[in-house]
């Protein structure tokens, strides 16, 4: 987990820090970068606050595999001879992925400005983000946003997650503590640190580096080479989205796959139809990106931001006023109050010189017509 957003004056004190964290004042690429101190630490690496040459505030993360490496004073070696071309690997990875991370520029995606080696490993140069993590703010409080705030916030992290798709990338740590809220109110999504390449195929097999969290990731990230996709990271969205509703993320999918196969049924409850003050659908994408199986699921971001803004246009669409079915289906209705009523707002809105002009000639009609009639009957 990778907190962007941790003030200096509350690093932890020299005595609660990581085992294997560079010590505050630390130097790297030739004095480029000073450490701060240590912000988090997850299985693939360590995450600093740090100072450029220019005195401003970045973070830096660290290729720190820690099954595969340990500390050395400041330089990173292999735990033993049989790890040393794994760990090259692991760090010739971290350098290609940094890399690609640098082309994902878009406004609700953190930055990364720089990718170097020192102390025989590399290093991450990412913003700064001045804002607290959406697991931190859930924390004080069940209802920290109103449902408008949610639909605009969901909408944006699906633009963040298509153009990471669109790149060939997957995020695969997609998780309320990885989503940060910036002063503006805009989240960002940040800590690519389990992040891979996809091939040009449609599916794919992925290996390797697993991140699980128990509630947001789907049933195949526990899966050592099972087919994963823009689904999966969809399915850790939704699940992160679920918590900011109703508290509390979906049950594990392992637990939920288990279920189903059993033939006990899936124990996850619909957020649909139990939270008000959403737009048509929004609650049911939700739910169907968070089927416990990918072929359930909403297949890309472009397809669930296609299902909101469908609701949206739904909700926005003006009643169209017809006649009443009865005033269209029913022969025996009489018309005659509709013609009182038409003249009756005749009689208002007439002048009264032209209304007894009006009477008088309707009168002379009738005198004529019965003239008529009585000669000719004569």
């Amino acid at each position: 987990m990778q907190h962007a957003s941790r003030d200096p004056d509350d690093l932890p004190p020299d005595g609660d820090v990581f085992a294997d964290d560079l010590k505050p004042g630390t130097t790297l690429l030739d004095g480029h970068y000073t450490i701060l101190g240590f912000l988090n630490s997850g299985g693939f690496g360590i995450t600093y606050l740090a100072k450029d040459s220019l005195d401003r505030t970045v973070v830096i993360k660290e290729c720190f595999p820690n099954t595969l490496c340990r500390r050395s004073t400041s330089v990173v070696r292999a735990r033993s001879r049989k790890h040393q071309g794994e760990l090259r690997s692991f760090v010739e990875n971290f350098v290609a992925e940094a890399r690609s991370l640098a082309r994902l520029v878009h406004p609700n995606i953190v930055g990364v400005h720089q990718v170097f080696e020192d102390n025989d490993t590399a290093y991450m140069v990412l913003d700064f983000i001045d804002g607290r993590d959406l697991q931190a703010i859930m924390e004080t409080t069940d209802r920290a946003f109103a449902p408008g705030q949610i639909v605009t916030m969901l909408k944006k992290m699906l633009s963040a997650v298509e153009f990471i798709h669109q790149t060939g990338m997957l995020h695969r740590d997609i998780s309320p503590d990885n989503i940060l809220i910036d002063p503006q109110g805009n989240p960002i999504l940040i800590d690519f640190g389990a992040a891979s390449e996809q091939t040009t195929r449609a599916t794919r097999v992925l290996t390797g580096r697993r991140v699980v969290k128990e509630g947001y990731s789907p049933q195949e990230f526990y899966l050592t080479g099972a087919e994963q996709g823009p689904w999966s990271d969809l399915y850790a969205l939704g699940a992160t989205f679920h918590m900011l509703i109703a508290g509390q993320p979906p049950p594990d999918s392992q637990r939920r796959l288990a279920r189903v196969a059993e033939g006990i049924g899936d124990p996850y409850a619909p957020l649909a139809g139990r939270y008000a003050g959403y737009p048509p659908g929004f609650l049911e994408s939700i739910d169907k990106a968070v089927s416990v199986l990918p072929r359930d699921r909403i297949g890309t971001a472009a397809d669930w931001l296609e299902l909101i803004r469908k609701g949206e246009r739904g909700a926005a669409a003006p009643a169209q006023h017809l006649p009443e079915p009865s005033l269209m289906l029913d022969p025996q209705r009489s018309l005659q109050p509709d013609i009182s009523e038409k003249l009756d707002r005749f009689l208002a809105n007439t002048p009264g010189y032209f209304l007894g002009f009006f009477l008088t000639a309707l009168a002379g009609l009738f005198v004529g017509a019965a003239f008529l009639f009585f000669w000719f009957l004569g």
